[in-house]
């Protein structure tokens, strides 16, 4: 009888917790139905680390980055790295370019083709929690006090093509307010990985009119790589 009664208190304990989840899950996507109707743009320190699997090593960059929503479904964006080499990259909807000052060459993609994790990153931004549904499976993990007072959520990817590129995401939210990314991770099927880092984030400052723009020197040269 004890182990009866154990057993069903057991599954009810699960239950309950799943449930919970359920919840946790369905409150953090309508904060970010909420917070996606008033977004219009966002600036902050950036901490990019790229991980290579296959050789166990790390990378670090710090910049600034810079996003603002054109329409329903055109978000534009600038990153700005200023170490360990400088170099900025804007993209848009079907265009990324890479800015190398050292060599005043700019690297032009079209965005639909290029596999870079750019292409990923500031997913949390300026997107619903129901657009996020429709392209994800999103899922909360439990909270491993990596990123404290937050909500762990992990997104897999629906569609083939975006399988190639990537795993998984995750997103570690505030508990409260704002449902913004303080950290971001994509993993590649290499599990290669790019975990973005935000600080001094500010949503919706007043931008400048060529604030979005790269800013080469005269005579820079432009590339098409791949074509």
């Amino acid at each position: 009888m004890q182990l009866r009664n154990f057993t069903v208190f057991l599954f009810l304990g699960l239950a309950t917790a799943a449930h919970s989840r359920s919840e946790s899950l369905q409150q953090v996507l309508q904060r970010m139905d909420r917070a996606a109707a008033d977004f219009k743009a966002m600036t902050a320190q950036v901490t990019y680390v790229t991980h290579t699997d296959v050789l166990n090593e790390d990378s670090k960059e710090t910049g600034t980055a810079i996003l603002k929503k054109m329409q329903a479904d055109d978000v534009q964006g600038l990153v700005e790295f200023v170490t360990p080499d400088r170099k900025a990259v804007s993209f848009e909807k079907h265009a990324m370019r890479v800015y190398y000052p050292k060599i005043n060459t700019i690297q032009a993609f079209d965005i639909d083709k290029t596999a870079d994790p750019v292409k990923f990153v500031l997913i949390g931004f300026g997107i619903s929690g129901n657009e996020l549904a429709k392209d994800y499976d999103v899922s909360v993990l439990p909270n491993d006090n990596s990123v404290p007072a937050s909500v762990h959520l992990q997104l897999t990817p629906k569609s083939a093509e975006a399988k190639q590129y990537m795993t998984k995401v995750e997103l570690w939210i505030p508990e409260q307010g704002d449902p913004y990314p303080m950290r971001e991770k994509i993993t590649q099927p290499s599990k290669d990985y790019r975990l973005v880092m935000y600080s001094d984030l500010k949503i919706n400052p007043p931008l400048q009119a060529d604030a979005l723009q790269l800013k080469p020197a005269p005579g820079v040269k432009i590339e098409h790589p791949g074509r």
